[in-house]
């Protein structure tokens, strides 16, 4: 049975909060490892592909996700589709789903935020930026938990500003580049966090001297930042911890969310 492991592919694996892990991998990587033909140089410019089981040199994907891969129009999307289904599904096998990769399922609410079919009380996240993906996983049953990575690009304009956050945020932000993205990254990790994506105004949520304030409440939560080769800032958002509790494929645990 294939795994990922140190030998095989560089991948970066953490632990923020006891019971949750984080693994943050470069897609080129991914891309080497599971890939039997390498993509074209320009593969982010150019139309999609058309995935085969035999196309990829460890088989991960079950055919209904071949046939979901396969729609996306653009060949960028299709990558890092491919790349984050198989940083969560490697993760997931590792800690709790004891599995070949393609049986695992994940499938989504409503408003986007994915979730493990036959362990559904597991949280679960998933982002990508630039040449990595990210995931993370954990077994703080119940609680809820969102994750973002984001390149460090020049200094966003006044028109991004104002669009992505408060006058009250933009006073209290310190006015460099990477400070910025490590903002956005926690509200972007906090709107998955509440499973809703950009369904939710960004000026709903704000981001006050690492506090997270939602629709002006404040939000009793934990969050942690790092910066990955000085380009990228990965963000995560989640409950505080609590009793971990064997997971149970197909069982919801039904102990309430901590509240503000």
């Amino acid at each position: 049975m294939n795994t990922l492991s140190p030998n095989n592919i560089s991948q970066n694996t953490f632990s923020p909060q006891s019971g949750m892990t984080v693994r943050y991998i470069k897609i080129p990587n991914i891309v080497d490892l599971v890939l039997c033909t390498p993509l074209d140089p320009n593969y982010k410019r150019m139309a999609n592909l058309s995935f085969e089981p035999n196309d990829f040199k460890i088989p991960f994907l079950s055919a209904n996700e071949l046939t979901t891969v396969n729609g996306f129009k653009a060949q960028k999307k299709q990558i890092e589709w491919v790349c984050g289904r198989f940083a969560l599904k490697t993760l997931a096998r590792e800690i709790c789903c004891p599995t070949p990769l393609s049986h695992i399922r994940i499938s989504y609410h409503e408003k986007g935020a994915p979730f493990l079919n036959d362990y559904p009380d597991i949280p679960i996240s998933l982002s990508h930026s630039g040449d990595y993906t990210a995931a993370a996983l954990s077994l703080n049953l119940g609680t809820s938990m969102g994750i973002d990575v984001e390149k460090i690009r020049k200094k966003p304009d006044a028109f991004f500003m104002k669009t992505a956050f408060t006058q009250r945020e933009i006073a209290h932000i310190p006015p460099t580049a990477r400070e910025i993205y490590r903002h956005w990254t926690l509200k972007e990790a906090f709107l998955k966090y509440i499973k809703m994506g950009f369904n939710e105004s960004l000026h709903m949520v704000e981001i006050i001297d690492n506090e997270i304030f939602h629709h002006g409440k404040k939000q009793i939560l934990t969050s942690w930042s790092r910066t990955i080769d000085d380009q990228y800032i990965l963000s995560i958002v989640a409950d505080p911890q609590l009793k971990i509790r064997p997971p149970r494929p197909g069982r919801v645990w039904e102990t309430p969310k901590i509240q503000p």
